[in-house]
């Protein structure tokens, strides 16, 4: 078995690739003709792009990297968060991101403010792929390689687990690879909603009765939903509900700690 043997299909040849890589290199170079620019790299997706693109650059550049995680819960971006900055002052400097792909738009979008803010010469963004089904956010990009749908893709700097980021092409992963993946990161997505209020005990026991139903859950994950259900008792029941204690332990078999957050009480007005 190797790496191509995990491949559904090959989204994006080498060959594509290549041509496309040196075609925005030479957009690049014109656009900046005269002036020297600095390339921002995200670690770690765009590593083998970048490294392609600015082998195709005619002027003279620059190189730095930026590290961004994003945290929450699912596959779906969450909050980010900087864990690795840059260590040139981009003040007065043309600067062009460079990304692997963009999807919700969120991690890139809280980037470009905070790199605005520090007041570069010019700030634009180049990406190899793009996925407009998946916007969150609005987000312009300068300088696109590949429209792509919505499929779970990796390779060329693309990872899944670490994994894969050496294939020389853009491949769809085989679905039964990264499906338990999915599964895992929704449950997680649907507690955190929960427990942020964004969902309601009975929308959360829906979607664990139905998701149940329709897919084909790992044992561990379906003990979990099980008992998730168990715990929840019978909607319209006086004892519908999940305890403190419940929760804890739900979110403590999902590798994740429950803080529970206090408010201060606010003395009445004339109260001694």
């Amino acid at each position: 078995m190797t790496m191509q043997d995990d491949i559904a299909e090959i989204l994006v040849s080498e060959e594509q690739i290549q041509a496309k890589v040196a075609e925005l290199g030479r957009r690049i170079s014109e656009d900046y003709a005269g002036e020297e620019l600095l390339l921002i790299g995200l670690l770690r997706g765009a590593i083998v792009f970048l490294s392609d693109l600015m082998r195709n650059l005619d002027i003279p550049v620059r190189l730095d990297f930026i590290g961004i995680s994003s945290y929450g819960a699912g596959t779906e971006s969450g909050a980010v968060r900087l864990v690795m900055d840059l260590e040139t002052d981009i003040a007065g400097r043309h600067v062009l991101v460079v990304e692997d792909i963009v999807d919700t738009g969120k991690t890139l979008s809280y980037l470009i403010e905070t790199l605005k803010a520090r007041q570069p010469a010019s700030l634009r963004v180049c990406a190899l792929l793009d996925k407009p089904e998946r916007r969150q956010v609005p987000i312009v990009v300068d300088y696109v390689g590949f429209e792509i749908p919505d499929k779970f893709v990796v390779g060329y700097g693309l990872d899944f687990a670490e994994g894969y980021r050496n294939l020389p092409f853009v491949g769809v992963l085989k679905e039964h690879l990264y499906r338990e993946v999915l599964i895992r990161s929704a449950i997680l997505r649907h507690m955190n909603g929960y427990l942020e209020r964004e969902l309601s005990l009975q929308e959360l026991v829906d979607w664990a009765t139905t998701t149940l139903a329709e897919n084909d859950v790992s044992a561990e994950d379906e003990a979990f939903l099980q008992d998730l259900l168990a715990r929840a008792g019978e909607p319209g029941s006086a004892d519908f509900g999940l305890t403190l204690e419940d929760c804890a332990e739900l979110m403590g078999r999902l590798g994740q700690e429950l803080r529970v957050r206090t408010r201060p009480l606010v003395r009445a007005e004339g109260a001694g």
